[in-house]
């Protein structure tokens, strides 16, 4: 049995479920999502940290409105699994951490959503994904190293002509 909430907090329409999510019920949750992200104004937490089972076709819904959202250019959803809960462990099962904007706190979830009208390199590190996150930390420490080593080249070529270092 599912329970499906909608609150607003501000802009934002939170959406929770709870209980056991799968294909006899599914089409609830898609249609509370219908209503929500069908006004271009508002965003969208789909936090499902309180499910205690969900099956392939949440899988399902999950990608189809995540695409969806996607091709409509809007950054307007945001899906909340928790830690160590059941749909924690099904999106990391599946593969869709880094995929689909998942977020392991609703916190951290309506942050992405509240940055999320801002250009993606200009975004506060609050709004990334927890894999996009690990990206933006691999590529920040590539290019230290890169311009470490460039200062090294730079600094040994003054030596080499004799200059002072600055």
């Amino acid at each position: 049995m599912e329970e499906i909430t909608v609150s607003q907090d501000g802009t934002i329409d939170v959406i929770e479920a709870r209980g056991e999510l799968d294909m006899s019920n599914v089409e609830a949750l898609n249609g509370v999502l219908t209503a929500a992200l069908s006004d271009d104004t508002t965003s969208c937490v789909l936090d499902l940290s309180g499910l205690e089972f969900a099956d392939s076709s949440v899988i399902h819904t999950l990608v189809r409105w995540s695409n969806d959202v996607q091709l409509s250019q809007r950054e307007a959803l945001a899906i909340s699994v928790g830690r160590e809960t059941p749909a924690a462990r099904l999106v990391d099962l599946v593969g869709l951490n880094g995929r689909l904007p998942i977020f392991y706190s609703r916190d951290g979830a309506k942050a992405a959503l509240l940055e999320g009208q801002r250009a993606r390199d200009k975004r506060r590190l609050e709004w990334l994904t927890d894999a996009e996150l690990h990206a933006a930390r691999e590529d920040a420490q590539a290019t230290s190293d890169a311009a470490e080593h460039r200062l090294e080249d730079i600094t040994s070529e003054e030596e080499r002509r004799g200059e002072e270092p600055h």
